[in-house]
């Protein structure tokens, strides 16, 4: 299962399609005002998920319309890159690795108390909205950190049972995101 089929379990969906939302991606579009559509879909995809914590669809519709790039096409870049999401997803993305190196680490075990902490499964969000966990089957080019995890872009490792529990129950502060 990929992160943009990540179940939800009742967070609350932030974009209301309402002219506010509008007006909030137009804002975004401003920055890349003078630059090329095409070279700034990504960075611009990446603020309006800051925003929303997912693509909404209404926000798309905005780019599009407004970059006159096909719906199609940023749907096409959405659903082709991980970092991505076409649902809400939590505050916190907690990505285990399970590349080679942390796997043959203890990546297995980290994922199962991640799993027990969080209460959720892979690609599922907390309730509360909090969390949302994935297995990044992936290598992260840090094999130097194995076992590792992605917390909202930051690496952290190598880590062990009690390490992560103490990260899931005190998450540092100053990164707070999407993947």
């Amino acid at each position: 299962m990929s992160a943009n089929s990540t179940q939800t379990t009742g967070i609350e969906d932030l974009w209301k399609d309402i002219q506010e939302d509008r007006e909030k991606v137009l804002g975004i579009l401003g920055g890349f005002e003078g630059m090329d559509p095409m070279e700034s879909l990504i960075p611009a995809l990446h603020e309006l998920q800051k925003v929303y914590r997912y693509i909404p669809e209404g926000g798309a519709r905005v780019i599009s319309e407004e970059w006159h790039i096909p719906l199609t096409d940023i749907f096409g870049v959405v659903t082709f890159y991980a970092d991505f999401s076409t649902q809400p997803m939590g505050r916190n993305q907690l990505w285990v690795c399970e590349g080679a190196a942390c796997y043959f680490m203890g990546a297995t075990t980290l994922g199962e108390v991640a799993q027990q902490r969080l209460g959720v499964a892979y690609n599922e969000t907390t309730p509360d909205g909090e969390w949302t966990l994935h297995r990044a089957d992936f290598c992260y080019g840090a094999c130097h950190l194995a076992p590792l995890i992605d917390l909202n872009h930051e690496i952290l490792g190598p880590l062990s049972e009690e390490g992560l529990r103490q990260v899931i129950d005190n998450p540092p502060r100053h990164h707070e995101g999407s993947h």
